[in-house]
């Protein structure tokens, strides 16, 4: 399994992908790949390639109409045919990369939505909550074994 976060720490909510696999590390069993893609997460195929993943999860803010700090996995097929993270054609280019070369391999999304994504460091009250809440629930289901 990959865990791949993506996000500008420069533009304060789009920093949470990044953020989830940053708190993550040390965390999680052996087996579980981190991944920091930053803002250019199709610089990383190479690297996620080589760790022939079954399933490769993706961390990052994505435009929900919810509120602030909300989290909701985002399956492949919606991926796909929808442009809904922050990096929209690169990381469904990428998404795209991984199906044909990495046979059998499951991706999927967590989009958690920022409250403001301006120039600027540090996460908003309300997705550093969700953050916290997302990390807590990560950490308790793949540190069981669900990798």
């Amino acid at each position: 399994m990959v865990l791949a976060g993506v996000g500008s720490d420069i533009r304060r909510d789009d920093a949470v992908g990044v953020m989830v696999v940053s708190r993550l590390k040390g965390k999680l069993p052996a087996g579980v790949g981190l991944i920091e893609c930053g803002t250019v997460p199709e610089n990383f195929t190479g690297q996620i390639k080589r760790l022939r993943p079954t399933h490769i999860i993706f961390f990052d803010a994505v435009e929900m109409d919810k509120e602030p700090g909300f989290y909701d996995f985002i399956h492949e097929g919606t991926l796909i045919v929808q442009s809904l993270s922050t990096h929209k054609q690169s990381l469904r280019i990428l998404l795209k990369v991984l199906k044909e070369e990495i046979p059998g391999v499951r991706i999927g999304l967590v989009g958690i939505q920022p409250k403001t994504t301006d120039f600027g460091r540090g996460l908003s009250r309300p997705v550093s909550r969700g953050l916290n809440s997302l990390l807590e629930g990560l950490i308790k289901t793949i540190g069981r074994g669900a990798t």
